[in-house]
């Protein structure tokens, strides 16, 4: 795990990690499904986590059928607690955070997260990417879970695309919701090419005022069993 341009504050892990665990006491959700062929995006505001067989009905409505059991088996997952993996190769990189702790906070946050503040998300450099060092099969799934909050009245976005080539997968306009925190989960299908390695990076723009970076998974597209879809 590499902490690029880390910034050095004092008692600054005690202090978010505090903020954070008082946080996540007001929690809402969303989910995001999106298809990176044609851009589309559909969004759902939640009062609780989102399940595995709600994600796959989403993700039916942009004619993606998936069984529910890829987000329990990812082929790539990683974390700031697990930011490489030896098989297949992987790793996470992290620029300009605040905090970068592997230390979990109970169910919701268990395997630490990366923090940014607004501050840091106006800088036009990258805030994390992930190396996906072995090839990919399609039609693939690439999730992440991230708790946002936003700048009053603001509207923030997240961009995601991968390099090699350098393509979008799909940008996030993300709505506000006053002072209350949500945890926001992202699915987006997309094909992969024909390069064996991809680099998938996030990258912040203006409106967002916190943001806690817990987990990017990727995996191939399982055999449909019957969901009474």
């Amino acid at each position: 795990m590499e902490n690029v341009t880390a910034r050095a504050i004092p008692n600054a892990d005690a202090a978010i990690r505090r903020e954070l665990l008082e946080r996540i006491e007001r929690l809402r959700w969303a989910h995001h499904v999106a298809d990176a062929a044609t851009g589309k995006v559909l969004t759902t505001q939640l009062r609780q986590p989102v399940s595995p067989l709600a994600r796959a009905k989403r993700l039916s409505k942009l004619d993606h059928q998936f069984d529910p059991a890829i987000f329990g088996t990812p082929t790539y997952r990683l974390t700031a607690r697990y930011p490489y993996q030896t098989s297949p190769k992987s790793y996470l990189e992290f620029f300009r955070t605040l905090v970068l702790t592997p230390l979990g906070i109970g169910t919701i946050v268990p395997e630490g997260f990366a923090f940014w503040s607004a501050e840091d998300i106006v800088d036009e450099r990258l805030r994390m990417s992930a190396g996906l060092l072995e090839p990919l099969q399609g039609p693939c799934l690439l999730s992440l879970d991230l708790i946002i909050l936003h700048e009053p009245g603001q509207v923030g976005r997240i961009n995601i695309y991968v390099t090699e080539p350098d393509t979008v997968l799909a940008s996030f306009r993300l709505a506000v919701h006053g002072d209350e925190p949500r945890l926001h989960t992202i699915d987006i299908v997309f094909m992969p090419g024909p390069n064996p390695t991809y680099t998938v990076s996030m990258t912040f723009e203006p409106g967002l005022k916190k943001v806690w970076f817990l987990s990017l998974t990727v995996a191939p597209q399982h055999p449909i069993v019957d969901m009474g879809l």
